[in-house]
C-alpha cells in the first residue's frame, strides 16, 4: 500500500512522536546526555513524514513534536536552566526547519517522479502508435505490391480459362448422357467455375471500386448483415446477440463496402463458432469515431497468426483464399478507419473503427 493511503504509516509516526515526548517526561532533568538524544530522535519520525507526505506532513510532524516537548521544557527547564530552555526552544524553530525543507524537497522529486511517469507513459503511448502505423504502412505496402502482381495473373489466366470453359462445354454436348465420361466434363465445369469465382476475388483484390461515400446508419448495417447470417447461424444452432448504441448519428461511409467488410468478419466468426456458440454484434461511439465489433465464443486467433491475419493469401481453412480479411482491411483503411483483431477470455473480437475526421 502507498505510504499516503496507509492509516498505519500516520499512526506510526504519532505514536513515535509521542513516546519520545514520554521518555522526556519520565527522564530524570539531570540526564542531559539522554534528553539530548531524544531530541534527535524526534527528527526521524519529522523527517519520514515530510518525505511520505511533502511540505504539510513535515510541519505537521514538527507542530506535533513541538506540542508535545513543549510543556516539558515550561515545567522542568524553564526555572532550572534557563539557557538550555532557550536552546531547546531553538531546538523547536528547527523542528519545523528541518520539516518545511525536507517536505519541500520531498514534494519537488514527488512531482519530478511523476512527471517523469507520465512521459514515460507517453513515450510508451506514441512507441505503440508508431509500430502500429508501421505495421499499417507495411501492410498497404504488400497490398499494393501483391495487387499489381494478381491484377497482372488474373489478366493471364482469365482468357485461357474461357477458352476452357468453352470447350467442355462442348465436349459435354458431344458426349451421351449415360456415359460415365460425362461425370468428367461435369467435374471439368466445377473447377472452372471454382477457379473463374477465385479469378474475380482476385480481380476485385486488385481493383478495388472507389469509394462512394453517403450519410450511412451504421446500426442499419449491423442489421442487415445480421439477417443475411441468420439462416446459416440456425443451422448451426449458433445464436447472434446485438448490442448496438442508440442515437447513433449516420456517417459518411460507403455503405455497400462497409456490409461487405461486416459481412466477411461475420462469416468469419461464424465458421470458428461451434455449435451453440454466440456472436455478438456492438456499435459504440467515442468522440469522432464510431465502432463496430463481432466477438464470438469460437477457438480465438493462434498467437503465431496475429501478426499475418490481415496478409494476402494467408488463410486457416482448408478452402479459403486468405483474401477475406484482406479486402476487409483494405476497405477499412481507404475508409481512414482501423480495423484490429483480439483474442477475449471466450474466443475472438474484432473492432471496425470508422471516423467522422474530414467528412
Amino acid at each position: 500500500m502507498n505510504k499516503k493511503s496507509s492509516p498505519t504509516a500516520v499512526i506510526a509516526l504519532v505514536v513515535t512522536i509521542m513516546f519520545v515526548a514520554v521518555l522526556h517526561y519520565v527522564t530524570p532533568v539531570d540526564s542531559i546526555v539522554l534528553h539530548q538524544i531524544y531530541q534527535r530522535i524526534f527528527y526521524i519520525p519529522i523527517i519520514l513524514a515530510a518525505f511520505w507526505y511533502g511540505l504539510g506532513g513535515g510541519i505537521g510532524a514538527a507542530a506535533l513534536a513541538a506540542v508535545s516537548y513543549l510543556p516539558h521544557i515550561l515545567l522542568h527547564w524553564q526555572h532550572q536552566n534557563y539557557e538550555y530552555a532557550l536552546n531547546q526552544y531553538a531546538e523547536i524553530g528547527l523542528f519545523f526547519v528541518i520539516g518545511a525543507v525536507t517536505g519541500w524537497l520531498g514534494d519537488q522529486k514527488r512531482r519530478e517522479h511523476e512527471r517523469a511517469e507520465r512521459i514515460n507513459t507517453e513515450l510508451q503511448t506514441a512507441y505503440a502508435d508508431l509500430r502500429q502505423t508501421v505495421g499499417q504502412l507495411l501492410q498497404a505496402e504488400r497490398l499494393s505490391s501483391l495487387a499489381e502482381i494478381a491484377s497482372g495473373v488474373v489478366h493471364e489466366v482469365r482468357n485461357p480459362l474461357g477458352a476452357i470453359k468453352g470447350a467442355v462445354e462442348i465436349l459435354e454436348d458431344e458426349i451421351p448422357e449415360d456415359s460415365p465420361r460425362r461425370e468428367f466434363a461435369r467435374i471439368a465445369k466445377v473447377e472452372v467455375e471454382r477457379i473463374d469465382k477465385l479469378v474475380s476475388e482476385f480481380l476485385r483484390f486488385a481493383r478495388p471500386p472507389k469509394l462512394s461515400k453517403v450519410p450511412s446508419s451504421v446500426n442499419e448495417l449491423v442489421e442487415s448483415v445480421i439477417s443475411l447470417l441468420d439462416p446459416r447461424a440456425a443451422e448451426g444452432s449458433v445464436s447472434i446477440e446485438k448490442e448496438l448504441a442508440s442515437g447513433l448519428s449516420p456517417i459518411e461511409i460507403d455503405p455497400e463496402q462497409i456490409v461487405q467488410v461486416l459481412l466477411n468478419l461475420a462469416i468469419n466468426a461464424l465458421d470458428a463458432t461451434p455449435n451453440g456458440g454466440t456472436i455478438v454484434f456492438r456499435t459504440y461511439e467515442s468522440g469522432d469515431t464510431v465502432t463496430v465489433e463481432i466477438e464470438d465464443t469460437g477457438v480465438g486467433i493462434a498467437a503465431d497468426d496475429k501478426e499475418r491475419i490481415f496478409d494476402p493469401f494467408f488463410t486457416t481453412k482448408d478452402k479459403g483464399t486468405g483474401l477475406g480479411l484482406s479486402v476487409a482491411h483494405r476497405i477499412v483503411t481507404q475508409h481512414d478507419g482501423n480495423l484490429t483483431a483480439e483474442n477475449t477470455e471466450r474466443g475472438a473480437r474484432f473492432k471496425v473503427t470508422l471516423t467522422r475526421t474530414g467528412q
